[in-house]
């Protein structure tokens, strides 16, 4: 575990405690409905695709030890029906989302859950970007993108076996030595004189 994705975990965590989010995803929402829809109200499906940290950065410091900040980036991937015209989609309802979640970082996300301060970053030039899914039916993709800056505290040093050092490999052994003694039932294994070296054994380990 790091630091970098607890902030992740917290940050997860507090997105869907505030919109609805069908499920986190690297690909679009493959269905056109959300599994949350009723008879009453059909939802856009949607995934919520997580991107790798941005502009990763460590200083010390002389109160808190180490403070990291990076940039966190997220897009809330919603599908429509390819039949809809372009001002069918609700793009300002979606910009609305975007100005949402980003005012509400300002509100509630710093001093929680390890966050020192996270405050609403630049994703790119379009904060709501639209696309077709390549598909027969041309299904609409709208992406609302979103980016947290975020310093935090490094507290946890931990690092994954798997990216570890190679382990020192124990010496080539081409042969095992085994001593056979003789002693009494209740000999003191602390004490070399309570027991009597009978014969040694030399094992070959070579073939």
């Amino acid at each position: 575990m790091s630091n970098i994705q607890t902030t992740r975990q917290r940050l997860s965590s507090w997105m869907a405690g505030l919109v609805r989010i069908d499920k986190f995803d690297a690909d679009p929402p493959a269905e056109l409905y959300s599994t949350a829809s009723t008879t009453e109200a059909l939802y856009p499906a949607n995934t919520v695709i997580e991107y790798p940290v941005k502009d990763l950065f460590f200083e010390r410091s002389e109160i808190t030890g180490i403070t990291g900040s990076g940039s966190f980036s997220y897009s809330i991937v919603y599908r429509y029906p390819g039949d809809l015209t372009l001002n069918e989609l609700p793009l300002l309802k979606l910009e609305g989302l975007v100005q949402y979640l980003q005012a509400q970082a300002l509100l509630s996300l710093s001093g929680c859950g390890g966050i020192r301060r996270a405050v609403p970053g630049t994703s790119n030039e379009f904060p709501v970007q639209i696309e077709r899914d390549g598909t027969d039916q041309g299904d609409w993709l709208v992406y609302a993108n979103l980016v947290f800056n975020v310093e935090f505290v490094l507290t946890e040093f931990g690092l994954d076996p798997a990216f570890g050092p190679t382990p020192e490999l124990p010496p080539d052994l081409n042969e095992l030595t085994i001593g056979v003694y003789r002693a009494k039932t209740d000999f003191d294994v602390g004490e070399p004189n309570d027991s009597t070296l009978d014969a040694t054994l030399t094992v070959d380990l070579s073939t």
